[in-house]
């Protein structure tokens, strides 16, 4: 009688062993987390450039060089440009630079923001409501295509930058304090 329950035991102490091990060693296909706060602007810029995200952690719109990530751009081809905050980053607000040479159009076809796998997608095309209009930049949207392109004005062009609007502010707020 003893035998029979010490098999037993035996039998069952390793069905469980060996089942906690294939929960263990189970692949999970699903993508990284990306454990900083990011954005990654989907775009074609005519020529090479450089864009910036600027973004402020006090709650303002107080924009300064020191809180800025740049990345360059390659003109004539879409690509996707990332802005990455470290780790002790997590911006309240934050504004989007296209360039600061003179560029004859650039095209937003998409914007990305995220943080711990909690992200919001925004198309070219929905743009102005997440960011402020600034009537000194000429801009074109195309609900078909889903994009937004930004011209220069008479010949002349400024570096575009676009704060956010109350959504934005409230969708980063969301992204950055869920769960």
């Amino acid at each position: 009688m003893k035998n029979k329950f010490l098999v037993l035991l035996i039998v069952t102490i390793t069905t469980l062993v060996s089942c906690g091990e294939k929960k263990e060693t189970k692949t999970d296909d699903s993508k990284p987390v990306n454990e900083f706060f990011s954005v990654e602007v989907e775009a074609l810029a005519s020529k090479s450039d450089d864009f910036a995200m600027y973004f402020s952690e006090d709650g303002t719109s107080n924009f300064k060089d020191i809180n800025a990530v740049w990345h360059g751009i390659k003109g004539g081809t879409e690509e996707v440009v990332p802005f990455i905050l470290t780790e002790e980053k997590i911006p309240t607000h934050i504004r989007l630079d296209f360039g600061l040479k003179n560029q004859d159009s650039v095209v937003v076809k998409n914007i990305k923001l995220d943080y711990f796998g909690n992200s919001l997608q925004i198309k070219g095309s929905d743009f102005f409501n997440y960011f402020i209009k600034d009537e000194q930049f000429i801009t074109k949207t195309d609900g078909n295509k889903g994009t937004l392109t930004i011209l220069s004005k008479e010949g002349v062009y400024k570096t575009p930058y676009y704060y956010p609007t109350q959504l934005t502010i409230d969708k980063i707020k969301e992204i950055t304090t869920k769960k």
